[in-house]
């Protein structure tokens, strides 16, 4: 046996080995040599340990305090971890927007001395955080919209940001800004291509920037829940990653002029884009579950469960057993529902109507950038 032939069979055992550790345990090994470093920092490495990764559950909750922890998705949801937030004593001082392949995104609630917010890409596996440069039109915004993906073909992370632009000098010039952020250029794409229909100014001016809950990424895009100033339905605003567009897509007609709504969101369900209702009729509830079979299809919105439940409760994560989570159940509980036979049980854990839970892996994005 030639010795390239022993040292290519070294390299395929160690990272065999390797593959199979904890995060933490895989850092630890870096500094055994430079080659094992150089392999724990590649990308094709990196790619290859997250698509080994475990699916955990995280939770953002607020009771009394913000924390975050990671969850395994069993049937008591059994906590595997505390995670530490990366800037000391301001959990709660920061919103969480959304995570994607072990990378969170978090936006500050206060504003800086010029007038921005704070903008972090954080992975807490590996305790790494990425400062992002504030965005030019921080200082004319009213309403600002946020969301964190991946794009593949550039093997790049993407933050894209969509605000209303709220001061005089814009009074005759677009009403929105959208804007992008990809760690590997280092800086705000602030010329984002647009739809013809959301170039359309009347069409602009008759949104309402609020969004509902955090977005939700289906077919390679970050879709965000809108609510038009018009009687004119529900509509998502979208980021397409592959092609760095804006647009948007139209939600289910799932609605009746005598319906009260109490909850809306959206979410994925099965890789497909899901709009969840929650209809309040005098104090008894239906859960309305609308998906998308068909992607960019109005006409493929089909009513996937209709669960009546004794109190509020916003669905968070359909989970692999066919179960779905539902937060702040009453007021604040976490359960997990079998939308076939109705059943509902407690998991113990509280998390309110606002708080976050979703999918997690623990990965090794951003390890090859520095902080």
């Amino acid at each position: 046996m030639t010795g390239v032939a022993k040292d290519s069979m070294t390299k395929d055992m160690v990272m065999q080995i390797l593959l199979k550790l904890p995060v933490k345990s895989m850092l630890r090994f870096r500094c055994v040599s430079k080659s094992w470093n150089s392999l724990v920092t590649s990308p094709g490495f990196m790619k290859n340990h997250l698509d080994k990764a475990k699916q955990l559950l995280l939770l953002r909750t607020e009771n009394p305090v913000v924390s975050y922890s990671l969850h395994l998705d069993n049937d008591r949801v059994d906590m595997c971890s505390r995670l530490e937030f990366p800037i000391p004593n301001e959990a709660g001082l920061f919103d969480f927007i959304g995570c994607c392949n072990g990378v969170a995104c978090l936006s500050s609630q206060y504003l800086q001395i010029d007038s921005s917010r704070r903008l972090v890409l954080w992975n807490p596996s590996i305790r790494k955080t990425l400062d992002l440069p504030a965005p030019s039109s921080w200082a004319a915004i009213d309403k600002t919209l946020l969301g964190l993906g991946y794009d593949p073909q550039s093997d790049d992370y993407k933050v894209a940001r969509v605000v209303r632009l709220n001061s005089p000098e814009y009074a005759d010039e677009r009403p929105f800004a959208f804007q992008f952020y990809s760690p590997n250029s280092g800086s705000w794409n602030e010329n984002a291509d647009v739809s013809s229909s959301l170039a359309n100014e009347d069409t602009l001016r008759s949104i309402t920037l609020h969004g509902f809950g955090n977005p939700a990424i289906v077919n390679g895009v970050i879709h965000w829940l809108l609510h038009p100033r018009e009687n004119n339905g529900m509509l998502a605003l979208s980021f397409d990653l592959s092609n760095n567009s804006f647009g948007e897509l139209m939600l289910p007609e799932c609605f009746d002029p005598t319906e009260r709504m109490a909850a809306m969101s959206i979410s994925v369900f099965k890789d497909s884009l899901s709009f969840n209702v929650l209809k309040d009729y005098g104090g008894n509830y239906v859960c309305e579950v609308w998906v998308m079979s068909q992607y960019g299809a109005r006409e493929s919105w089909d009513k996937q469960y209709r669960i009546e439940m004794l109190d509020i409760a916003r669905p968070v994560v359909f989970r692999s057993n066919g179960e779905i989570l539902m937060a702040g159940y009453a007021n604040s509980q976490l359960v997990s529902c079998d939308p076939q036979t109705r059943e509902i049980h407690d998991t113990g854990l509280e998390v309110l109507l606002d708080d976050y839970a979703d999918y997690f892996v623990e990965s090794l994005a951003l390890l090859d950038r520095s902080n």
